[in-house]
């Protein structure tokens, strides 16, 4: 189908359309599956939705989207759709965010955790839910947020408008074969449980058409699909006594490494326990869930790790083939796809490929090459930390914006912080959102640590309100995140060895590795507009661009400066002297 742009070019990046957005359209308009690779800040978001909405205004195609994390429906793809559902171009479009029942109850007395608690209970938001006639829901769905609201679209919006039909959740779950556009998270697609109820929707569609848009694709890898500890078991055996914990505790505490999972365990005793007894405490509850859970989810390989056992699918070929049976246009897009040969290997998929290169000058990479400066675990000394801190602080003194600093571990950012000098460092912490941001967007020479792989280093951007720019200027990577040989990736690669041979294996398990210290370098730079250097204090990365040749991150990574004196004078030279 022809793709006619839409006029309002504000909705793009740049004040007009920009050749590689153009060959992106056309190669999209051309192949009905595609893998691409696009760097940040071409506009990844809106170049997808403009290529697949002019299906979605036919009726003859549903289309869902497939984010990273839970905020990205909110902040990121319901923005923009908003913005252009209220065009003359598209009109109405109807959205729905595919989300867990916990977000979206509107009682404070029901445990979340409790799956099939809403009609034991007789909750009367479920029920009213439950009563509401089919041929009403095409009605009901025209009133979702998504073009109704002006502010801000959040859950909250969400629930305030569908409680007056009942329970948020399932108002959307009966709405969902009738909207234009559902936006979930990755967990739909990575998980088989999940992935049995998304093809329960599908198969509802009152669309012919089912179209998959997978952003941020390069996070599907080797997946662990639950794990269990053996004090989860035990506490769970506390409550009542029965067989399978024995036998979950006996897998634990007598093999470590791969193991077969014995016929018939269930978590029906379980069940048949939780049907009598919902009058359980939290606490009771979920570790109950704990043991449930882990016994109905279907991961191909089991370990035993001497505390815990893991159920992992080792090969996201398994994912890719539902999604190939489940949706008849396709498109993965990433900002790492690097190289993307090596995705569509480990992915198990042929689709066409294309790789965008930047299109940013304003860039400078390069590694700090000395013995001295390395996170591997044989030559971490306090004196490796030490120097890591006084690199940082004077490298920081000489830029004139903020600078961020990840590490490889959260353990190894505080043996880093332990030795600085400075007094006001904004620092990420585990398992929490970054409170910070805005406070970083009023001021402009700050430090910032983060973690590889965390919050901050995959979504953060510190903008300057008045000219938009970025003001991460310098980016420092601290150790290069290299995988734990422990006894799940032990397996793993042993497994690409079997499957693709050794050289295969050793160059796909690299993948995450270069994905990290992408995402990170990322961070400084969101517009062409921008410009920044990162630096990575590891001599261990110069070895990455001959092991990863088709990577192209790691070509501009040639440069390896011996003092971090001579870095910073070509980064001066390069664009803080003459950048307006």
């Amino acid at each position: 189908m022809e793709i006619n742009l839409p006029l309002k070019l504000e909705l793009f990046p740049h004040e007009e359309l920009r050749a590689y957005q153009a060959r992106f359209l056309r190669f999209v308009e051309k192949h009905t599956r595609s893998i691409i690779h696009a760097p940040v800040g071409f506009g990844k978001t809106v170049m997808a939705l403009t290529s697949t909405l002019p299906l979605v205004k036919t009726q003859q195609y549903q289309l869902y989207i497939f984010v990273r994390t839970k905020a990205q429906i909110f902040r990121v793809f319901f923005e923009q759709l908003r913005k252009i559902a209220n065009t003359d171009k598209y009109g109405y479009l109807t959205a729905l965010p595919l989300i867990l029942k916990s977000d979206l109850c509107i009682r404070g007395d029901v445990p979340f955790f409790y799956q099939g608690i809403c009609g034991k209970i007789r909750c009367p938001h479920f029920e009213k839910a439950r009563s509401i006639p089919e041929e009403d829901f095409p009605t009901i769905v025209e009133q979702v947020p998504i073009t109704t609201h002006e502010e801000e679209i959040t859950i909250e919006t969400f629930k305030d408008t569908l409680q007056e039909f009942g329970c948020p959740y399932y108002i959307i779950k009966r709405c969902i074969p009738y909207a234009n556009i559902i936006v979930t998270t990755h967990t739909y697609l990575r998980s088989k449980i999940l992935q049995g109820i998304l093809s329960t929707f599908l198969q509802k569609s009152l669309f012919p058409n089912k179209i998959c848009v997978i952003d941020e694709g390069h996070n599907f890898s080797a997946e662990i699909e639950a794990e269990i500890s053996l004090n989860d078991i035990y506490k769970a055996r506390d409550i009542i006594p029965l067989k399978v914990f024995d036998l979950l505790q006996n897998m634990i505490q007598n093999r470590t490494g791969r193991i077969d999972r014995p016929p018939n365990l269930t978590s029906d005793a379980i069940d048949a326990f939780l049907d009598h007894q919902i009058k359980l405490s939290p606490w009771e509850q979920t570790h109950l869930l704990l043991v449930k859970d882990f016994l109905n989810s279907r991961g191909e390989i089991w370990i035993s790790d001497s505390e815990k056992l893991l159920q992992l699918n080792p090969f996201p070929q398994t994912t890719f083939r539902f999604i190939n049976n489940e949706f008849q246009s396709i498109l993965l897009m990433s900002g790492t796809f690097q190289p993307v040969a090596s995705y569509k290997t480990l992915y198990g998929i042929n689709y066409p490929g294309l790789f965008i290169p930047s299109d940013f000058q304003y860039s400078l990479n390069g590694i700090l090459y000395h013995r001295q400066f390395s996170t591997k675990y044989r030559e971490r000394t306090s004196q490796t930390f030490q120097a890591m801190a006084y690199v940082i602080e004077r490298l920081h003194q000489r830029n004139p914006f903020h600078t961020i600093v990840f590490t490889p571990s959260h353990e190894l950012k505080q043996k880093i912080l332990a030795h600085m000098a400075l007094s006001n460092i904004y620092i990420e912490q585990p398992d929490e959102r970054p409170f910070f941001i805005e406070d970083l967007n009023k001021k402009s020479h700050e430090v910032i640590f983060g973690v590889l792989g965390g919050k901050l280093s995959e979504g953060i951007e510190i903008l300057d309100p008045r000219t938009n720019r970025s003001l991460l200027t310098l980016i420092i990577i601290a150790g290069v995140p290299y995988t734990r040989p422990d006894i799940t990736n032990r397996l793993i690669k042993s497994l690409y060895t079997r499957k693709w041979g050794k050289r295969m294996a050793d160059h796909l398990s690299l993948l995450p590795v270069t994905r990290s210290i992408t995402q990170a370098i990322g961070r400084g730079i969101r517009s062409e507009s921008d410009f920044a250097a990162s630096l990575i204090l590891d001599y261990r990365a110069a070895t990455l661009r001959t092991m990863l040749p088709g990577a192209i991150i790691f070509r501009d990574l040639n440069a390896c400066y011996r003092t971090f004196d001579s870095f910073f004078t070509k980064m001066r030279r390069e664009f803080l002297t003459k950048y307006p």
